[in-house]
C-alpha cells in the first residue's frame, strides 16, 4: 500500500494575477501569466508597519531567516539548511549567534540569477 502524495499549496496560487486577453484566429482567449519574482517576494515579505508618530526610511526591509526563505521557496526548512551547507544559497548578510539573516535584495538577486550563489 503506497501512501497518497501530499501536495503543498503553491505560493503562486495565493497571489492575485491579472488575466491577459489574447486573440487567436478571431477568438479571444484569457491567459494567466505567472507572477514575477518581485510579486512573490512582496506577497511573502510584507512591509513592516511604521510605529505611530515615527516613519521608517523607504529602503528598510526586514531581514529573512531560514523559515522565511523556506516559505519563499515553497520548501521545507531542512531543505534550505541542506542547500545552505552545500553552498547553493548565498552567504548570509549577517549572522546573529547561530541565526543567519539575509537581506531581501540579496535573495531577490539570487532568484533572478537562477538560483546560483
Amino acid at each position: 500500500m503506497t501512501p497518497t502524495p501530499r501536495h503543498k499549496p503553491a505560493l503562486a496560487d495565493s497571489i492575485d494575477r491579472q488575466p491577459e486577453a489574447v486573440v487567436i484566429d478571431k477568438q479571444t482567449i484569457t491567459v494567466r501569466r505567472p507572477p514575477t519574482c518581485a510579486q512573490v517576494i512582496e506577497q511573502v515579505i510584507p512591509q513592516p508597519a511604521p510605529r505611530p508618530g515615527r516613519t521608517l526610511p523607504a529602503g528598510i526591509e526586514p531581514m529573512l531567516g531560514i523559515d522565511d526563505l523556506a516559505e519563499l521557496l515553497s520548501c521545507s526548512r531542512r531543505l534550505v539548511e541542506r542547500m545552505r551547507s552545500a553552498g547553493k544559497v548565498p552567504k548570509p548578510d549577517i549572522k546573529i549567534g547561530r541565526m543567519p539573516r539575509w537581506k531581501a535584495a540579496t535573495i531577490r538577486a539570487w532568484i533572478e540569477r537562477g538560483g546560483r550563489p
